[in-house]
């Protein structure tokens, strides 16, 4: 039996027209996630490598830590960046439909803590002590900045893109939404475990107050519970990088 509560227009809303209007918002997010993270991991991690190729000489031709030749330039090398754009653009679209409903605050603020909290969180991922990567790249503050900063640009690149076009008056066209899908579903193959990324954000899609989910929520205390988890995260990744760069100076 379909559930059906009053929204804040007065009219109706079902449990399927939430799923679809979640399944668009998704698809949108995920569309815009992948042309970032094309941008971001083939072309801006590309000339970021670059520049650290050209500061390093003596790093180049070395095979980095994730299989790619240091200064070198390769048809295959940057097919592999797009590939890796792709998965990437996809998981963190799916972190960030998850996740957007937690941002508290104006929308630079929003945007900033969004961003910075994914930099530094993907960063700690990236940046390590062991291997050759960061102990050939000099100065050691640009190697981990960019890695901190790309993330960060990705976030920001996709929260205004994709907000922006989900608060448009006009509808996205179905293809973008239905190439969004797509990409989401090959990916979600790939990666079964995204299944909880789906479920978390269906779930806070569901129980925003103003649908048919508003009545399982009777107190703010879960939001903030995530957002308290989030913030210990947080400060987890910046005394990780913290560690590492230590260990490398």
């Amino acid at each position: 039996m379909a559930v059906v509560t009053a929204g804040t227009s007065g009219e109706p809303h079902t449990l399927r027209a939430e799923l679809v209007a979640a399944a668009r918002t998704l698809g949108v997010i995920t569309a815009v996630g992948v042309v970032c993270g094309w941008l971001v991991v083939g072309v801006l991690s590309r000339l970021m490598m670059l520049l650290l190729a050209v500061l390093n000489p003596v790093a180049t031709g070395v095979t980095s830590d994730d299989g790619f030749v240091m200064g070198q330039f390769t048809v295959s090398g940057s097919l592999n960046l797009l590939v890796v754009g792709t998965g990437f653009g996809v998981l963190g679209a799916g972190l960030y439909a998850a996740l957007r409903g937690l941002a508290i605050g104006r929308r630079w603020f929003r945007l900033l803590s969004l961003s910075v909290g994914a930099g530094v969180v993907v960063g700690s991922q990236i940046v390590h002590s062991d291997g050759v990567d960061f102990r050939l790249l000099d100065p050691l503050w640009l190697a981990v900045g960019i890695f901190v900063l790309l993330p960060a640009v990705y976030v920001a690149l996709l929260s205004a893109v994709s907000e922006r076009l989900l608060s448009r008056a006009r509808p996205v066209p179905r293809p973008v939404v239905v190439l969004g899908l797509a990409a989401w579903v090959v990916v979600f193959l790939l990666l079964p475990l995204l299944a909880v990324l789906t479920a978390g954000f269906v779930v806070l899609r569901l129980t925003d107050r103003t649908g048919p989910g508003h009545r399982w929520v009777s107190s703010p205390a879960g939001p903030w519970l995530l957002r308290a988890g989030l913030a210990v995260l947080f400060v987890l990744a910046v005394a990780d990088i913290a560690t590492e760069v230590t260990q490398l100076t």
